[in-house]
């Protein structure tokens, strides 16, 4: 026993503060089946993360039952929480979360897991502008389009979501430029900016032509200036990359995205989950070698320089 402790050692010091914190939580609900599911709760995560860290971290969750007691009475399935809380609060509370699926009281699901994330995130889209504002009519009035095409099975959360973004975007640039709604002044110079938009902007660009008769129409692609800007956007992050001090293993996995995209002109997403087993060091010890696809690349460790290319 350490001096000082008495007739307590450590651990029972901390599971005595467990059970007093509690029992003083269980005593604020108002349904008893409620302070039963905290108590079990209490119980679980001594043992999952034993007594000390338990007693700290107890008092955190006690809202999340308490709203649970508030508007249920009891533990709801999955879809109901998911729907109240969202995905991104239900993150927050990881340990009561697996509580409850390890207890067989929720039963986790994925798709509705990304579905909500996508609706709160086209919701967040659809309120940057004020409602009655030009651009808000005209983002609903696409965002109705989006959905009749969901209805239809045409189309998904994911891709609704995915189109509102540019369309947002192109109109917070046609506020900047006092032009709304946006014309093709507009559009070129949000193209300009950011022309990897084009194909995810087409659609409200047709929306806006066909039912608000806006003279705006995607401008020919040049191919040339697209491969500059993308040469320059993967310059960057190299730089940015080679300010960085680290060499972890996630530095050097987007390391290996970019190097091989500036360097070879493969896309990011070949340096997958398994990355490490196509990485090989040359015997002279000179740069990387990354096999893919029945083909090996080389590439510099960290260049010291990039040479910038003339545009």
């Amino acid at each position: 026993m350490p001096a000082g402790r008495g007739r307590q050692c450590q651990r029972c010091y901390w599971r005595a503060l467990l059970d007093k914190r509690i029992l003083i939580n269980c005593a604020v609900f108002s349904w008893p089946a409620m302070a039963v599911h905290f108590e079990a709760f209490g119980k679980w995560l001594d043992d999952e993360v034993g007594g000390h860290k338990a007693a700290l971290l107890i008092n955190r969750y006690l809202p999340f039952f308490m709203e649970i007691e508030r508007r249920w009475k009891d533990i709801p399935d999955y879809a109901a929480l998911l729907a109240h809380f969202g995905a991104a609060k239900l993150r927050r509370v990881l340990l009561p979360m697996r509580w409850m699926e390890v207890t067989n009281f929720v039963v986790p699901d994925e798709i509705a897991k990304v579905d909500d994330s996508n609706r709160r995130r086209i919701a967040f889209t659809l309120g940057r502008f004020a409602s009655g504002s030009k651009e808000k009519v005209l983002l609903e009035g696409y965002y109705q389009i989006l959905l009749e095409s969901l209805r239809g099975g045409k189309t998904a959360l994911c891709s609704i979501r995915l189109a509102l973004s540019p369309a947002a975007a192109l109109l917070g640039r046609a506020t900047a430029m006092s032009r709304i709604p946006p014309d093709q002044k507009v559009l070129d110079a949000y193209l300009e900016k950011t022309p990897g938009q084009r194909a995810a902007v087409s659609g409200f660009v047709r929306y806006l032509h066909q039912a608000h008769g806006v003279d705006i129409a995607l401008p020919k692609a040049d191919s040339g200036k697209l491969q500059r800007q993308r040469r320059r956007k993967l310059e960057a992050e190299l730089q940015s990359l080679m300010s960085e001090k680290s060499d972890s293993d996630e530095f050097t996995r987007r390391w290996l995205s970019v190097a091989l995209a500036y360097f070879h002109g493969l896309p990011k997403r070949v340096v997958g989950t398994n990355w490490k087993s196509l990485l090989h060091y040359p015997e002279s010890g000179d740069g990387l070698i990354f096999r893919w696809n029945g083909l090996e690349y080389w590439l510099p460790s960290r260049p010291r320089i990039i040479v910038s290319h003339p545009t």
